[in-house]
């Protein structure tokens, strides 16, 4: 614990801890409050894992969901919340609180350059539960000329590979939705994409960077937009190292700069912490996640480390859900995580674990892929690694961890994407395949036939894939009677291990209904705020729609502010 003594060798109102979408909120809204503010970042790079991500945000009731045709009120909202989120994880107070503020929230960053609508027949995570919504609660941010970032294009984290078209070029979130979707008018919105992205000659001559911003690329950099325009401080390449304090109050910050001096940087009215998880780093990992479990299995920013959540801790802090991560179905290609969003609903698309047997829906949402992996309790060992199987018939239609369909992009193309050194094993038989891969080859022959059966009666009788709207989402509507079944029986086939990776961890500092972090005896330490994976999630350990990592993140950052200034929305 650091003193501050006099406060500091400088001084600000607020300082912000981190650069993703909830740091930058922060750090406009307490700016346009009237706060002097200070952003400090850790790495060289500017966005974090927002800046990585969908840029989705999930909010229920908002302004504009009737143009995607949906009807919405704070009652079903509660109602879907409510059955989706355990009650002894997330009161009643903190969920309503959630609901009530997000519209106020997503408003305001129309305001200050960051426009969002909602994306129709982007249904929610959970078609079961009261109150759920087939679409419009899930919101896409405006794409953004990234030239209008200068220099600081640059800095801006990048996309991975995966998310992209072709590797390179962005596409919005409703327009991947159709693609992927294989929905009507697909293939004209992909050739667009493509158009636009070959005419930037200006581009092209710097680099393949696709100065198109979208997604978490476009969120972030209509955020820092914002910043610029109010002359916020901001710095690259600052760690912080410790929390000062005066009294019971945080008072300010300790960083470290290039050559390893400590500068005590003072905070008049509060700090807000908004640095991420703790998800790359090993021993944060292995003190609280499930085995077994690596960093390197995690598609969270490289700065994700845990700093200021240990720095927490350190004043007497609390924390929760330290064992829950935004858990997300990886493979491997090279020393790259490659998240499966999509993939996993289209037919012809299995998991199994070494005896060749299935163990769940693959269609089921990602964040869910975490205790099917390692059981409700997180006591299962012996499903790490599984393994993804396909055929040629699934390679030549559906792109794969960011590979093209085999029917625009051939293996021969792709040559560094098969064998030890690639993400693919190809083999001329099932069982061939299962002896490259490790698998029981007679459960994986008597998992395929199974699953043949299934697709030609159009249901899932051990796990009920393809049952749902959710499922149905990203399955492939040609498909019949089962958009998300298909047999697994045409040579060649190929597999993959499969890995239960993350997009961040959900446990952090526990914060009150006005992201101020408490202690643990549950009292407000004054002057320290969190949000986003630095506090504890505010969904619990559920995920109920795209966009519940950052809507909670962006909404929590919005009330700190306005408590810290002492503002109403």
């Amino acid at each position: 614990m650091q003193s501050a003594g006099s406060g500091g060798d400088l001084a600000y109102d607020v300082i912000v801890v981190g650069s993703g979408a909830a740091a930058l909120l922060a750090a406009c809204r307490a700016t346009d409050l009237g706060a002097r503010v200070l952003v400090l970042e850790k790495t060289d790079r500017i966005g974090g894992n927002s800046a990585t991500s969908g840029g989705g945000i999930w909010v229920p009731n908002n302004p504009w969901i009737a143009e995607a045709g949906v009807t919405d009120s704070e009652e079903d909202a509660y109602a879907y919340l409510r059955g989706v989120i355990p009650g002894d994880q997330i009161g009643d107070d903190t969920i309503r609180t959630y609901i009530r503020t997000a519209p106020a929230m997503i408003a305001y960053l129309g305001q200050i350059g960051v426009p969002y609508r909602p994306v129709k027949k982007y249904p929610d995570y959970y078609p079961s539960a009261p109150g759920w919504k087939p679409g419009g609660r899930t919101m896409d941010c405006a794409p953004l000329d990234g030239r209008e970032l200068g220099d600081d294009l640059g800095r801006l984290r990048e996309m991975p590979p995966a998310s992209k078209a072709f590797g390179r070029i962005n596409l919005s979130i409703t327009e991947v939705s159709k693609i992927q979707a294989v929905a009507k008018g697909w293939q004209k919105i992909a050739l667009r994409a493509v158009a636009r992205y070959a005419a930037d000659i200006g581009g092209r001559l710097k680099g393949s960077r696709d100065r198109r911003l979208c997604m978490g690329e476009a969120l972030v950099g209509r955020l820092l937009l914002a910043l610029r325009k109010r002359g916020v401080d901001f710095r690259l390449n600052a760690p912080v190292k410790g929390l000062i304090r005066e009294g019971k109050r945080v008072a300010g910050v300790v960083i470290e700069d290039a050559v390893g001096r400590h500068q005590h940087i003072g905070a008049r009215r509060g700090v807000i912490i908004a640095a991420g998880g703790f998800e790359r780093s090993s021993i944060m990992r292995s003190a609280n996640i499930a085995a077994p479990t690596s960093a390197d299995w995690s598609a969270g920013s490289p700065g994700n480390t845990g700093d200021l959540i240990a720095a927490g801790k350190e004043i007497g802090a609390a924390t929760g859900l330290m064992n829950e991560a935004w858990w997300a179905p990886v493979v491997r290609w090279g020393e790259r995580s490659v998240v499966l969003f999509f993939e996993k609903s289209k037919p012809g698309f299995l998991i199994v674990d070494r005896n060749g047997r299935r163990f769940m829906n693959e269609s089921i949402t990602y964040n869910s892929y975490g205790k099917c992996i390692y059981g409700e309790d997180y006591s299962i060992r012996d499903r790490v690694p599984a393994f993804v199987i396909f055929d040629r018939t699934y390679r030549e239609n559906y792109m794969f961890g960011g590979l093209l369909q085999s029917n625009m992009s051939p293996d021969w193309m792709n040559r560094d994407a098969f064998g030890p050194e690639g993400f693919l094993r190809k083999a001329s038989s099932l069982r061939s395949l299962a002896s490259q891969l490790g698998i029981d080859p007679d459960g994986l022959e008597a998992t395929a036939a199974e699953m043949a059966r299934y697709a030609e009666t159009g249901v899932d009788e051990q796990f009920g894939r393809g049952s749902d709207e959710h499922d149905r989402q990203y399955g492939d509507a040609r498909v019949g009677p089962n958009p998300c079944l298909g047999p697994i029986e045409k040579a060649p086939f190929y597999g993959t291990p499969l890995y239960p990776g993350d997009i961040g961890t959900k446990g952090g500092l526990v914060i009150d209904d006005d992201a101020q972090v408490l202690d643990d005896a549950g009292e407000i330490i004054p002057g320290l705020f969190a949000a986003g994976n630095s506090s504890a999630s505010i969904m619990g350990d559920k995920y109920p729609g795209a966009g519940c990592t950052l809507g909670p993140a962006l909404t929590m950052a919005f009330r700190a502010c306005n408590k810290l200034m002492h503002a109403n929305a």
